[in-house]
This record gives structure tokens, C-alpha cells and sequence, in this order.
């Protein structure tokens, strides 16, 4: 009998599709729109979990557990809620509107934004903020599309100079 991990994804159930490895672009959008709402939320509330213990331990320094526990309901919550809700629009988007483009992604991330307005209590904040998701979301989407990354992924890493190109290396020259 063969032991598995705890870890492991177990079979095909739920618990094991969502904290195996699956990803948001496993499935054309529009499509399998738990996994994907259970995939954004998964990472949205991991980032929440990191801004919150950043808070804990940097900002106010909450005194006691309860606080601390506030805390991080405060910051955690909201940001899984965002995640499940930028999902949820995306895909409902895509569905009703019959089309897979860059403005299903823009309602997405404006609902999302809004979220954090409503927790804040703040028109304020949230309008400027769902506008600057949306902008974000449509960005990502058009990368999605056209086949470019915000961040690169092949660096060549090289010890030295900044600039540590072949024209600047004078190590094998006469000295002077």
C-alpha cells in the first residue's frame, strides 16, 4: 500500500483540484468558473495574509491576541473577497456577454476595487482604486492575448558590473 503526502492533491475531489496545482488559465475564460473563483481567492487571500502580518508586526504592532486576530480579519478578508469577486464578474462577463475580450477583465478588476472602497467606507477610495484595477485587469488581459510579461523571465544572470558585457572586461590587457 502506497502512502501519500498530506499535501498531495488527493484524487479528484475538491480540496485536491483547489490546493493542487491548478491555475486561473487552465481553462478558456468563461469556463469552469469555481476553479477559477477558488484559484483567485486562494492567491488573493494568501496576499492578504502577507499584508496583514506585515501590519501585525510593522505598522501597529497589535498588543494581544485579540487585536492581533482583528487584524488580520481586517486585511484578509477583504482582499480573498476581491480576488472571488474579480473572478466572479470576469467570468459572468464573459458568459453573458458572449465575448472574450479585455472589457470583461476591466468590470472585473473595477468590481474588485470596488470591494476595497466598500470595506473603507470610502467613495473616495474606492472609485479611483476600481478604476486603477480595471486598468490593471486589462493590462493583464492584453498580455494574456498578445503574448508579453510584465516581468521577464529570462534573465541571464552575470557576476560584476552593472553592465558586465565582453567590451568592458579588461582583465587579459597590459597594464598601463
Amino acid at each position: 500500500m502506497m502512502m501519500m503526502a498530506a499535501w498531495e492533491p488527493v484524487g479528484n475531489t475538491i480540496f485536491g483540484q483547489i490546493w493542487g496545482k491548478m491555475g486561473y488559465e487552465d481553462h478558456p475564460d468563461g469556463e469552469q468558473c469555481f476553479h477559477k473563483i477558488a484559484v483567485v481567492t486562494k492567491y488573493s487571500g494568501l496576499l492578504g495574509l502577507v499584508a496583514s502580518t506585515f501590519d501585525v508586526l510593522m505598522l501597529s504592532k497589535t498588543p494581544g491576541y485579540v487585536p492581533t486576530f482583528l487584524c488580520y480579519i481586517k486585511s484578509t478578508v477583504p482582499a480573498a473577497a476581491a480576488g472571488a469577486t474579480f473572478a466572479a464578474v470576469t467570468c459572468a462577463s464573459t458568459t453573458v456577454r458572449g465575448k472574450d475580450d479585455k472589457m470583461n477583465y476591466f468590470f472585473g478588476g473595477a468590481s474588485a476595487g470596488g470591494i476595497f472602497g466598500v470595506v473603507a467606507r470610502s467613495f473616495r477610495m474606492g472609485v479611483p482604486l476600481a478604476f486603477f484595477l480595471g486598468a490593471c485587469a486589462t493590462l493583464y488581459k492584453d498580455s494574456k492575448d498578445n503574448g508579453w510579461s510584465f516581468i521577464p523571465t529570462n534573465f541571464k544572470h552575470e557576476m560584476g558590473m552593472i553592465d558586465s558585457s565582453s567590451r568592458y572586461d579588461f582583465t587579459l590587457t597590459k597594464e598601463r
